[in-house]
């Protein structure tokens, strides 16, 4: 498995990848800024919370590297299945299973380090805009980061089990607009479930009840779809 991994970051593009995180990191800075300076600079509106865009900022952030892990899982899964170049690999002894779970951690794993990567320049952004611009309303307390920290790492969590789904319906259809339309719903409907809760974040048992879900359908997938060439 050790080999498979190092053989997939290999083929990965670590450089190209990580400009695309500081690409959406620069992004998602300049979409703050906009919004924080129309709040600042307009009479009729009071200026945002440290609380309320944090909310934005996560769901941005969610947003962008969930679709993206679905480009990945699109570039480096389906088309392979589609132009049947998987084949050349599973010519080879080694385990085909093993060859997919490779590639699923190298994206499970890039997006994991990047929201957080994002979540941190984003967080550290708007506090030093505040601090030099005044730009939010109140002041930063450290007191935020007992619920800020928490809130991140279970962004952080359920978009790594989300963004198995587009692989998941991807493997089903062998078709890589349903990966992409499949991160687009898994936006959407997470958007839903949690404007339904109070603190606009999933309570423990969605988690669960979702990751349960998520493993089991994964291992049929496995069973099913991978070993499968159309």
């Amino acid at each position: 498995m050790a080999h498979l991994l190092k053989l997939e970051l290999k083929k990965f593009g670590i450089v190209r990848n990580v400009l695309f995180t500081f690409a959406a990191i620069l992004f998602s800075v300049l979409f703050l800024t906009v919004s924080l300076v129309d709040s600042m600079t307009d009479p009729e509106q009071t200026k945002d919370s440290f609380d309320s865009t944090f909310l934005v900022i996560g769901l941005l952030i969610m947003s962008i590297f969930l679709i993206y892990a679905s480009v990945l899982t699109a570039r480096m899964i389906i088309t392979e299945y589609n132009q049947r170049t998987i084949t050349i690999m599973f010519s080879y002894p080694i385990n085909r299973k093993q060859l997919i779970a490779s590639k699923l951690i190298v994206i499970t794993l890039y997006t994991v380090f990047s929201m957080a990567a994002a979540y941190i320049c984003c967080c550290g952004y708007i506090v030093a805009a505040d601090k030099t611009f005044d730009m939010l309303a109140g002041s930063f307390q450290l007191s935020f980061l007992q619920t800020w920290i928490p809130s991140a790492v279970i962004s952080v969590i359920v978009c790594a089990v989300l963004s198995l789904w587009p692989f998941i319906i991807g493997m089903i259809r062998k078709s890589i607009p349903a990966t992409i339309v499949t991160s687009l719903l898994a936006v959407f409907l997470r958007q839903l479930l949690i404007s339904q809760n109070d603190a606009y974040q999933e309570s423990l048992i969605q988690i669960g009840f979702v990751m349960i879900i998520t493993i089991c359908v994964i291992y049929f997938t496995f069973k099913k779809n991978v070993p499968q060439i159309y």
